[in-house]
């Protein structure tokens, strides 16, 4: 049943102090009081002093779930495409690429080749997924606290159903004629246009630092997480079973369909959550493009803060980029690695994926639940925790000989799933309300460059190690992770030494 925007968004029964609407504006604190006792009878447009647990978590993980169901089979029709029209080699050697049947040894020699001039294209694909939405997520932020942040979540899902469209018709092109591999970057185009996931990932974000309250925004970030793996779970595992049933037409058009439902959720359930005298007027279109709103986002983060403020902000930043640098070079030539080393199809590295995401969801259960609310270990601690898994599980990928050894290597890395979530709140905490769409939105743009390091400097390794060490890549990995562990531990120190900030004992509480 479609709900009102006077519906509450998170359910909390707790009172007191802590269960008060957050005052997005510092000039409206002011008037608080007189708010809560006015007798008029028009209710306020927003009403915080409850809210539901589940208002974004349904988009999110249609829209991870439609995403990753497209994921391997796309770079299967590249593969195949790339021997069949720019190798020149025959229908039966080409084969195997599609990912339904394991090769033969025969064909490795095929795939090798194959392999090297796809790697530029997949590359190709992720720099352009990263370049034009770093760019637009400097405006997003400051623009999305004038204009509200459902804009920004309509638009990115319009631009993803848009993407998945083109799609459908290239795949049902390939059915009757074989196309250039490169054809298929047409695919990338209007998500690109429309922010990509920079644009989801800070309008999401800014959306729960504005509904959730200060003691919640931690676990509020790891529930969305918790969605957004549990939508690329079941995806992966979706993904090889419906591709080996059916084809990949009909794949691409059901991930479509799950895009078009996301889309009509955020349109019929999910409310804007500035309220309506916090949201400016005039043309949003000419106000996005205002260069002196980068200047003042980059003014709020460059700026003297009180204490170690502007510090841990930093650090924080940059150990949020290079984990996302991280991500996104693994997942550049991740399929390819295990398709090559332990000739897995595409319904093995689905299930490998699949298990990966349902072993990150225990352990920020087990995080949240054991640790932080039983143990009370910090924000911070949590962090340094979820980073030192993710050494260990590069470091044993990095080794691997035999596939089980990938599925120790996940279990070492079950905690790695809160890593991010508790970056999040350490910023959301650090940062005043009214500066926190403005940090996430660079933080976000920061995370969407590293592709254009990530992507070539993953690539190359691969190609270079592929006919002799083709894990050598995991080993970059696992150093830049204890890189991020060291910059989270200087935060740890920080805290310790001024721990009677009120800041810094929410984070290290």
């Amino acid at each position: 049943m479609p709900r009102s925007d006077t519906e509450a968004l998170v359910a909390d029964v707790e009172t007191g102090e802590d269960s008060a609407p957050r005052i997005l504006d510092a000039s409206a604190s002011s008037g608080a009081s007189s708010e809560q006792v006015d007798p008029s009878p028009v209710p306020p447009p927003h009403d915080y002093s409850s809210y539901r647990w589940f208002i974004l978590e349904p988009a999110v993980f249609l829209i991870f779930f439609a995403r990753y169901l497209i994921g391997a089979v796309y770079q299967n029709q590249i593969l195949y495409q790339t021997c069949i029209t720019i190798e020149k080699f025959n229908a039966t050697q080409c084969e195997p690429l599609l990912g339904i049947d394991r090769g033969s040894d025969a064909d490795k020699e095929v795939e090798v080749i194959v392999q090297t001039y796809s790697a530029n294209i997949m590359m190709t694909t992720s720099l352009l997924e990263s370049i034009i939405p770093a760019f637009a997520s400097l405006f997003l932020g400051p623009w999305s606290d004038k204009f509200g942040r459902r804009p920004i979540l309509l638009t990115t899902f319009t631009g993803y159903l848009t993407a998945a469209l083109i799609l459908i018709v290239i795949t049902y092109i390939t059915r009757s004629t074989n196309i250039s591999p490169w054809w298929f970057l047409l695919s990338s185009v209007p998500s690109v246009l429309s922010g990509g996931t920079c644009a989801l990932i800070t309008g999401i974000y800014c959306y729960i630092s504005d509904v959730a309250k200060e003691r919640k925004k931690a676990l509020r970030m790891v529930l969305n997480e918790a969605s957004l793996c549990a939508g690329m779970m079941v995806g992966n595992v979706a993904s090889g079973y419906i591709y080996a049933a059916t084809n990949a037409l009909v794949l691409f058009s059901i991930a479509g369909s799950l895009m078009m439902l996301a889309l009509m959720y955020v349109f019929l359930f999910v409310p804007e959550s500035l309220s309506p005298g916090d949201i400016h007027t005039g043309s949003r279109v000419r106000e996005f493009f205002r260069f002196d709103l980068v200047k003042d986002l980059i003014r709020t983060c460059f700026k003297r803060r009180p204490n170690f403020d502007r510090a841990i902000i930093w650090l924080t930043m940059i150990a949020l980029t290079i984990a996302i640098f991280d991500m996104e070079g693994e997942s550049t030539v991740n399929y390819m690695f295990m398709q090559d080393q332990f000739n897995w199809t595409i319904k093995d590295f689905s299930l490998f994926n699949a298990s990966r995401i349902v072993i990150q969801i225990v352990g920020s259960i087990v995080g949240m639940v054991v640790l932080r609310r039983v143990l009370k270990m910090s924000i911070v601690t949590m962090a340094m925790l979820s980073l030192a898994c993710c050494v260990l599980e590069s470091t044993v990928r990095a080794t691997a000989v035999y596939w089980q050894e990938l599925y120790l290597g996940m279990t070492l890395g079950m905690m790695r799933g809160v890593m991010g979530p508790m970056c999040r709140a350490i910023l959301s905490h650090v940062a005043p309300a009214t500066e926190v769409g403005k940090i996430f939105a660079l933080t976000t743009s920061m995370e969407a460059v590293s592709p254009l390091g990530a992507a070539p400097l993953y690539t190359t390794v691969y190609k270079a190690t592929l006919e002799y060490y083709p894990g050598a890549f995991n080993f970059i990995s696992a150093v830049l992770y204890f890189v991020c562990y060291i910059l989270i531990a200087v935060i740890f120190g920080i805290q310790k030494s001024m721990g009677s900030s009120s800041v810094y004992q929410a984070i290290g509480s």
